[in-house]
């Protein structure tokens, strides 16, 4: 027996498209789906993002339906458009169905711009009406696709993942099955552990029963199961994954995998303090680790709101109970489905942010006395549910947003809807991505602050896959590590922990994740605390608008430094509470004044996350823009 160890009305129809250059199609042949028939979304196909189905139709013309916005733009020095004219062309197309309409409510912002409060269409048809409904229509016209969101998977060994294990076998045939047991906490069998195969042209999975087996079923024939690439084990909850570099596995019984649990029973005290910093490491890098419930101040940020937009929370958790606030806009299971959380992300997020203290062992969030609100867009999300999550956000007053979802394709819309919602006084923070790839929409958009994630080698075991998920080249002096994973791109602003985090998963229990937008709930509730705690914002910055955003972000850089250097990879660095400049500062008066000073020395100047240029989205250089904030600060008086 082989045994492994691990240690989201008409002015003009002059904006509208015309239906004489878009002529009605014809009723289709016989066999054929009938127009304007529902379709399932074909865009969401992906490997790296999770939650979207890969299904593709084909329309009577032969191209994919796909989901589209169409908007009136405003232009400079008119009126702005109406949308009658528009939604009359469109309904006049036989081949073109109205999905929805998003009416944006809510508090409007002085300063918002006129397009903002435009309806915007929700439509399906396929590529080619799409097409040609660009070339025909205005320039004020807006047609885009609604695209798939979703959110990353940094967690699964991506380097042997691709390019052979997407071979497609002619004909299938099973070729052999490979048994597992997998066992935890005193050799107890462990149930929904999920195993993955990666071979040099194959991979296999499967998920193990209540006994803790499961049986790997190898369709290729030329498999060689003496040259395995790797084995990668996830449990569903309170152990530490397992992962082997070229394994030896047993064909004929069953290889048997011990996991570790994440805090081993019957521990010294000293083992004990050992799994307790293992699972605040992130939160003592930030200096977030100190924080306290005064009698005066009330539980850490109180009185602030914060928006989770990402895969739902599960509320059932021991430490998640008090969160009652939530929506699910993916619109797939009621309106309890925000409830569930299929992926687990939300979850792991919620609990980082605002996880309620139990008894060990256990997590605390870093801000549980905040108000939070789950709106949960993946799995199945679109652009269009991601501005109707923005557009609640704004209505709400919503302070600070934590966005884990993502996509690899940009929308005018949807960054229409995030300058609106700064300007409203919304804080927009956001996942940089998990593909290894450039910065993911939105986390790329001007005003938002985008955030990769981090590691520290010693914070995981060695037979785990999170120590390959670090840059060999990136390694600073403290064991701090950048990550292969994360997105990367001169629009990064602030880098976090994103590497073997414990916190809370669906089913009650608590695991360690991978991402960036575990990274970016770290900063969420790192802002947190500094919009409930710093006297700037009881003095001039306590009205909501772009202004207190700006000061809001400048903080947050500020206190940043470089773990490595690489600003593409880790922007101004890892914030630090104990760095944030006057922080501490008793004197609200004196902020109040200094703070008035600051605007007048400064007024027209971008703040941290504004990188728009005349040319395009140009963000400031990472390490000059912690340091520009700060002399600022100092010229105004602030520190």
């Amino acid at each position: 027996m082989a045994e492994q160890k691990n240690g989201e009305n008409g002015a003009a129809t002059a904006g509208a498209p015309n239906p004489a250059q878009n002529p009605r199609r014809t009723a289709p042949a016989a066999g054929e789906p009938a127009s304007g028939s529902a379709q399932p979304d074909p865009e969401q196909a992906g490997a790296s993002q999770a939650g979207a189905p890969s299904a593709s139709d084909r329309a009577p013309s032969g191209g994919h339906v796909r989901r589209y916005l169409i908007a009136l733009r405003a232009q400079p020095g008119f009126a702005a458009p109406r949308t009658g004219a528009l939604d009359e062309a469109l309904a006049q197309m036989e081949d073109v169905e109205i999905v929805r309409r998003l009416r944006p409510k809510g508090f409007k912002a002085i300063g918002a711009t006129a397009q903002s409060a435009q309806e915007i269409i929700v439509v399906r048809m396929d590529e080619q009406r799409a097409e040609a409904l660009r070339q025909s229509a205005q320039a004020q016209v807006i047609v885009e696709q609604d695209a798939w969101l979703g959110v990353g998977q940094a967690t699964l060994p991506i380097p042997f993942a691709a390019p052979w294990s997407s071979r497609v076998t002619p004909a299938p045939r099973l070729r052999q099955e490979i048994s597992f047991r997998v066992l935890g906490r005193g050799d107890q069998p462990l149930a929904g552990a999920g195993i993955t195969i990666f071979g040099r042209r194959f991979s296999a999975q499967a998920i193990t029963d209540g006994s803790g087996v499961a049986k790997v079923a190898i369709l290729d024939a030329e498999a060689d199961l003496e040259d395995l690439r790797a084995l990668y084990v996830q449990p569903a909850a309170d152990h530490w994954e397992h992962f082997v570099h070229r394994p030896t596995l047993a064909s004929s019984e069953a290889n048997v995998i011990r996991l570790n649990p994440l805090a081993p029973a019957g521990a010294r005290p000293a083992e004990d303090e050992r799994a307790a910093q293992a699972r605040d490491w992130g939160r003592k890098l930030m200096g977030l680790d100190g924080l306290a419930n005064g009698a005066s101040a009330g539980p850490v940020g109180a009185g602030v709101k914060i928006a989770l937009i990402d895969s739902g929370c599960d509320t059932s958790h021991p430490l998640l109970r008090h969160i009652t606030r939530g929506v699910d806009l993916s619109r797939r299971e009621g309106p309890d489905g925000w409830m569930r959380d299929e992926i687990g992300q939300g979850t792991h997020c919620a609990g980082l942010i605002a996880a309620a203290a139990g008894s060990p062992p256990s997590v605390s969030g870093i801000v549980p006395g905040a108000e939070l609100h789950v709106f949960k867009l993946s799995p199945g999300g679109h652009f269009s549910d991601l501005l109707e999550a923005l557009d609640q956000c704004i209505e709400r007053q919503i302070d600070i947003v934590c966005l884990g979802v993502g996509s690899d394709q940009v929308s005018e819309l949807v960054a229409r809807k995030l300058a609106e919602a700064r300007a409203s006084g919304v804080a927009c923070v956001a996942a940089a991505g998990d593909d290894g790839g450039p910065v993911w929409f939105p986390a790329m958009t001007p005003g938002v602050l985008s955030v990769s994630a981090i590691g520290r080698l010693g914070e995981f075991p060695a037979e785990t896959h999170h120590g390959w998920t670090a840059l060999p080249e990136l390694i600073g002096p403290a064991g701090l590590f950048a990550t292969n994973f994360s997105g990367v791109g001169p629009q990064i602003g602030v880098c976090a922990p994103g590497v073997a985090v414990i916190s809370s998963v669906p089913g009650g229990g608590l695991a360690a994740r991978d991402g960036t937008a575990i990274a970016a709930a770290h900063v969420a509730g790192f802002a947190t605390v500094v919009l409930a705690r710093h006297p700037l914002f009881r003095g001039a910055y306590r009205t909501r608008g772009e202004q207190r955003v700006r000061a809001l972000f400048e903080l947050v850089a500020a206190s940043a430094a470089p773990p490595v250097f690489d600003p593409a990879r880790v922007g101004a660095g890892l914030p630090d509470l104990e760095r944030v400049p006057g922080l501490g500062a008793p004197e609200i008066d004196h902020w109040s004044k200094a703070a008035q000073d600051f605007a007048a020395v400064v007024p027209g100047t971008e703040g941290y996350g504004d990188r728009r240029t005349a040319t395009g989205v140009t963000p400031p250089q990472a390490y000059a823009g912690g340091a520009s904030a700060l002399m600022q600060l100092r010229a105004a008086g602030l520190i």
